[in-house]
């Protein structure tokens, strides 16, 4: 009998273990990746009450078995300087069907954030770029949930619970954690940066080359983000691939390695939360090809940055597919 507890405390140290290393991933994600008014479509009810809505005619529940976690990355090196959200992802764990959704969410998106001054006194909300929600909270957690605040709104009210960011002081020690990593370059947005980066080339990156090669871009060119976000998706899947190698080669330093950044991140994510994630992330099924989700819309030159105006229909349904359930 004995023998047996210890399995099982064994077994669940292991799996709060490895819900952490998928945390870590997922946050680096979201580092790395990526209103409107409200629309008058009358397809759409009860905006401000996402529990029942009407659309196209028939009538939804909110499923209320959706986890929802939002994963910024902030494009600051210093936590006491309020940055950016230079890319987020919303991850949906769904503990109905036991599948993970990821919605991408790029920083151009335009929508309503909450407005504050440099006294922090209540400016109201207003059309902003959706990044900029983060930079106006006085605390990297006030400015998470900030963010989480304007995602919600942005996709109708649907409820943001739980927030990770992470700024870019930790990017040098993630890439430390896998060292030189081979990744192939997706296309010649930095051929001036370094002509070798060419598309099709493998490169090496490390922790002194590894913020050029996923952060550069052209800021005098339009819509230069799109470059970028491929050559970050490249990256994700070369560093996850190899942190699956390191993991089999020596599981226990892996863990500890990718431990040890936990401590960096602004969460509301307890210790209690990863354990009870932690079977979901590792038993739910996900395709990163029709779970993973961008929204659709145009790109627009705007008076200073680069504008993303959403196409307000098919986030409806969008929003009805990944968070409602047909009334019977």
């Amino acid at each position: 009998m004995a023998m047996n507890t210890t399995t099982k405390k064994n077994k669940t140290k292991t799996l709060g273990l490895i819900a952490v290393i998928l945390f870590l991933i997922l946050a680096l994600m979201s580092m790395l990746l990526f209103f409107n008014e409200r629309p008058s479509n009358e397809d759409v009810s009860s905006a401000s009450d996402y529990h029942h809505i009407e659309y196209n005619g028939k009538k939804y529940d909110y499923n209320s078995s959706i986890v929802s976690i939002l994963f910024m990355g902030i494009d600051s090196t210093d936590p006491e300087q309020m940055g950016q959200a230079d890319a987020m992802q919303l991850v949906l764990l769904n503990r109905e069907e036991e599948s993970i959704q990821v919605i991408a969410l790029s920083r151009d998106i335009m929508t309503d954030i909450h407005l504050f001054d440099v006294e922090h006194n209540d400016l109201g909300w207003d059309k902003q770029h959706l990044g900029l929600a983060y930079a106006y909270g006085d605390s990297p957690k006030n400015g998470a949930m900030l963010t989480s605040q304007a995602v919600s709104k942005l996709l109708y009210d649907v409820p943001v619970v739980h927030f990770a960011a992470m700024d870019l002081s930790i990017l040098p020690e993630l890439q430390n954690v896998v060292g030189e990593l081979q990744v192939t370059v997706p296309n010649d947005s930095l051929v001036e940066v370094d002509p070798t980066w060419t598309k099709g080339s493998v490169v090496t990156l490390n922790a002194d080359n590894v913020e050029s090669f996923v952060r550069t871009r052209d800021t005098e060119q339009d819509f230069s983000n799109t470059d970028r976000m491929e050559r970050q998706k490249a990256y994700i899947g070369a560093y996850v691939q190899k942190i699956k190698e390191m993991l089999t080669n020596d599981f226990d330093n892996t863990v500890q390695l990718l431990y040890n950044v936990c401590k960096d991140m602004t969460t509301n994510i307890t210790l209690d939360d990863i354990q009870s994630f932690s079977s979901m992330l590792l038993s739910y099924s996900y395709d990163s090809n029709s779970d993973f989700y961008t929204l659709q819309g145009e790109n627009k030159t705007g008076e200073l940055h680069d504008e993303f105006e959403v196409d307000q229909e098919a986030l409806q349904k969008l929003v009805v597919e990944l968070f409602y359930e047909e009334e019977n």
